[in-house]
């Protein structure tokens, strides 16, 4: 999968779950409020933003990361879709089974859905923290894996 179509996916099931913890149900936990999601959805769209995860053609992150014969590229261009395919599950996970369903899911991970909300969240927060310290590292390495093709 592309890391646009990743990202693209990912960021509509976001903004759905952004939906959802506007709803009465989820209010009523208010373990982790909406604007803490709403932060992580803002920081990943920043993070899209400034490696052109959307941009077109030769501009986009896909193009770029696609050196040839060049293993640490290509690692890097399979290791992103994985984390945005992480964040899109656990933000389905929340929206389509309900709180309390996957509270019975991970039964026995906590006593409390809020402190399960909260570990769920804090793994979306890591994943988007891993992608954003890789900017710098990934255009490090792209810039030297593009000078050795030269």
């Amino acid at each position: 999968m592309s890391i646009k179509a990743a990202l693209t996916s990912c960021l509509d099931t976001f903004t759905n779950l952004i939906k959802y913890t506007e709803t009465t149900n989820y209010q009523q936990s208010l373990t982790v409020p909406t604007s803490s999601w709403a932060t992580q959805l803002n920081r990943l769209r920043k993070w899209a933003s400034d490696v052109g995860a959307l941009e077109p053609g030769d501009a986009s992150l896909d193009h770029i990361l696609r050196v040839p014969s060049r293993l640490s590229l290509h690692a890097i261009r399979d290791h992103i879709p994985e984390l945005l395919n992480s964040i899109e599950g656990i933000a389905k996970e929340i929206i389509e089974d309900d709180i309390a369903a996957v509270e019975e899911k991970y039964e026995g991970a906590s006593d409390k859905p809020e402190i399960l909300l909260e570990v769920l969240f804090g793994c979306i927060r890591s994943h988007v923290d891993s992608l954003e310290g890789g900017v710098a590292q990934w255009r490090g390495r792209v810039e030297i894996e593009v000078g050795k093709s030269e």
